[in-house]
């Protein structure tokens, strides 16, 4: 039987890293500190072929190899944004390894928050989690896709899904007043001059977010795919950089819960809240 090799990739996966910024204008103790703390993988393309097809390892760059790297990037790099640093690990192996035709780097971001006002306490947080891909390919631009994931919101009323589609399926009845909440995912990509290493990724993820947190309670939702789409126009609005955006609202369900003794009211008060079976509604919008 003849086969070929139609593409490959490798890398490392689920590099940790973690930086404390440190003025060392003082003993540790007494300067403050920023704590930063990353997951990276990093995927490489290129002239990798005879590795697979013939076992000939002279080109492969080892992955425990690219988790140095990051290692070693990260201690000169201030780790201000995740997408500047993945920018800077694909522009090294690229530099480095002219037989490196492409390099992805993922990252997401551990979130550390400083604890009170301590210069070197700070508690880690689980929600709204920062992402970005950077993509760099030999001699073209590069593309990094900014997201945040694991944001979960809510509104308890202004929400409600009347008039859809009615046939021999269908149980759900109509209602004008609802629980919407759902663990928003956004991604939203920059091309061109916006995914250079001098972007403002920093103040665009603030002013995306901002967008999608305003817009999420400023109207009437008649259904998810509406508000979705009103999210993600307002994000572009709020992002001249961005080429477009991808959010995935699931849907994080609150039925009317049944109250006993039997004939106990609950006018929208009490809800059993469920994981599964959710709705899942997703929508890329471009300029």
């Amino acid at each position: 039987m003849s086969v070929r090799l139609a593409h490959n990739c490798y890398g490392k996966h689920r590099v940790r890293v973690s930086k404390v910024r440190r003025p060392r204008q003082a003993p540790s103790n007494q300067e403050r500190h920023e704590f930063v703390e990353a997951a990276v993988d990093v995927e490489l393309e290129g002239d990798f072929d005879a590795a697979f097809t013939e076992g000939d390892n002279r080109l492969v760059v080892a992955t425990d190899t690219c988790k140095n790297t990051v290692y070693a990037l990260a201690k000169d790099h201030d780790l201000e944004t995740i997408e500047s640093f993945g920018l800077a690990v694909a522009e090294h192996f690229l530099e480095r390894y002219t037989h490196v035709t492409l390099c992805r780097v993922s990252l997401t971001q551990t979130v550390w928050d400083r604890l009170g006002d301590s210069p070197h306490g700070f508690v880690a947080r689980d929600r709204a989690t920062p992402t970005a891909v950077v993509t760099l390919e030999r001699d073209a631009e590069p593309e990094v896709i900014a997201g945040v994931a694991k944001l979960l919101i809510a509104k308890t009323t202004e929400s409600g899904f009347t008039d859809f589609h009615r046939d021999e399926f269908r149980t759900l009845a109509d209602t004008d007043d609802r629980i919407l909440a759902t663990e928003l995912t956004a991604t939203w990509v920059y091309r061109g001059a916006g995914a250079g290493s001098g972007g403002d990724f920093i103040g665009n993820r603030r002013a995306v977010t901002s967008a999608l947190l305003t817009t999420f309670v400023d109207h009437y939702s008649r259904s998810v795919q509406e508000t979705l789409y009103r999210m993600a126009e307002a994000a572009l609005d709020a992002c001249p950089e961005a080429d477009e955006i991808t959010l995935a609202m699931p849907n994080k369900h609150h039925l009317l819960a049944k109250v006993v003794p039997e004939g106990t009211p609950n006018d929208n008060e009490v809800f059993v809240v469920t994981d599964e079976p959710f709705g899942y509604i997703t929508a890329t919008v471009k300029r």
